[in-house]
């Protein structure tokens, strides 16, 4: 036989207990039991229930369907993996080493810097006198 005090300090059990009187503790778990069955006969995951001061159940809403085992497909990767020789680079040694026109040492920008300083940039600033 089980305790009612026992499951009364069952985490997910503890708000109904609350919520009843203690009286009728005995109610609330042969409620919560035919609950439990009739979700699972129906096949479904979960369910929204509510329960009165006096320990009935009654069944809201019922969950989704419970998902078919036979399914589930796991996902296909869509690109190889890090450690693949196709990321690697095949440029050589002594140019890496000097990185003169890479974009990320110009601050994302692909010009060189004599471009930057040319055109609508080096304007000098006039009064607006509106």
């Amino acid at each position: 036989m089980f305790s009612l005090a026992r499951l009364r300090k069952e985490p997910a059990l503890a708000q109904y207990f609350a919520f009843v009187h203690p009286f009728f503790w005995p109610v609330l778990i042969w409620q919560l039991g035919r609950a439990v069955a009739q979700v699972r006969a129906a096949g479904r995951c979960g369910a929204m229930i509510r329960v009165m001061w006096w320990g009935g159940v009654r069944i809201e809403y019922l969950g989704d369907a419970a998902p078919s085992p036979s399914a589930y497909r796991p996902v296909e990767p869509t690109r190889k993996p890090w450690d693949d020789p196709c990321w690697s680079s095949s440029m050589p040694v002594e140019v890496e080493a000097q990185r003169p026109i890479f974009p990320r040492t110009r601050g994302g920008s692909v010009r060189l810097l004599r471009s930057l300083t040319k055109g609508a940039c080096a304007l000098p600033a006039t009064a607006d006198t509106s």
